[in-house]
């Protein structure tokens, strides 16, 4: 089976890392393809053995598997380019909410599925979300599906919950970046403490609280009691934080919930118009 990637920039790069560096798909049978030919084929100096085309028409030519690692316009504009070109037998794979696999559907006369990744799958780690095609047969999705398994945990996703499902597993870790940077740089401020060794230990308390999950030790409300003794420094931090953290992800999900429904009212609105001509 062979597998496409059209689209080389963050997201591209790390599903391409994701499915050979956890051996799902060899480098022989990968092909990539992006606008900008040399960005693509620098990424020979680390996988040797892919394959690096010019021509859009190769990937759907040589590929069973299509992802479209683009922004939401460009895999609408894509869908349509190669709506002539693909069979069947092939399936093509968004990676963007906003993408529906109705909108895919609408568009392409082959099985389609909707896969947000996240930048922890290039670990070989985290969840991937995934939304298939009623009418995709069990052969192909059990395909992705056993695919994804090699680097993340797959978990299908309805719609109606595709953006929450996003924020948590594709934005959480720029979420809880710009927090434990916070973390950093006030104990820096406040102390004086080197930011290079606040930075090391933020690391690897990170490192060991995520193995504590791994391993089952503790749940957070398990771990937030063994962390906080009663009438300890803990709970008093503890306080502070509760008081000037209030409704914090309420406004986070807002913003990103709001954004989601504009630009899906756009894809929307593109489709329908493409579809009339």
């Amino acid at each position: 089976m062979k597998w496409g990637i059209v689209g080389t920039g963050n997201m591209g790069q790390v599903l391409l890392h994701a499915l050979t560096s956890s051996q799902a798909v060899d480098q022989q049978d990968l092909f990539l393809y992006n606008r900008t030919f040399m960005k693509a084929y620098g990424l020979k100096r680390q996988y040797p053995n892919v394959h690096v085309v010019q021509t859009l028409d190769t990937i759907v030519s040589e590929c069973d598997i299509i992802f479209l690692c683009a922004k939401p316009k460009e895999i609408v504009d894509i869908s349509y380019k190669i709506k002539d070109e693909v069979n069947k037998n092939q399936c093509v794979i968004s990676i963007t909410s906003s993408v529906s696999v109705q909108h895919l559907e609408s568009i392409l006369p082959c099985s389609v599925t909707r896969m947000i990744p996240s930048i922890t799958n290039r670990a070989l780690s985290g969840v991937t979300l995934l939304t298939f095609s009623e009418h995709m047969n069990e052969d192909k999705k059990q395909t992705i599906w056993q695919t994804c398994k090699h680097f993340s945990t797959p978990v299908e996703i309805e719609e109606e919950h595709v953006r929450i499902a996003s924020d948590i597993v594709s934005c959480g870790p720029a979420f809880l970046s710009y927090i434990l940077e916070e973390m950093i740089q006030s104990a820096v401020d406040k102390t004086g403490l080197p930011k290079e060794q606040a930075t090391t230990l933020v690391e690897k308390m990170v490192i060991g609280y995520g193995k504590l999950f791994k391993d089952h030790v503790y749940d957070f409300s398990s771990l937030k009691e063994k962390v906080m003794v009663k009438g300890g420094i803990t709970g008093e931090g503890m306080v502070a934080l509760e008081d000037s953290f209030i409704n914090v992800f309420d406004h986070v999900f807002d913003a990103t919930h709001d954004k989601f429904y504009t630009e899906k009212e756009h894809i929307d609105d593109l489709v329908n118009e493409m579809n009339l001509k």
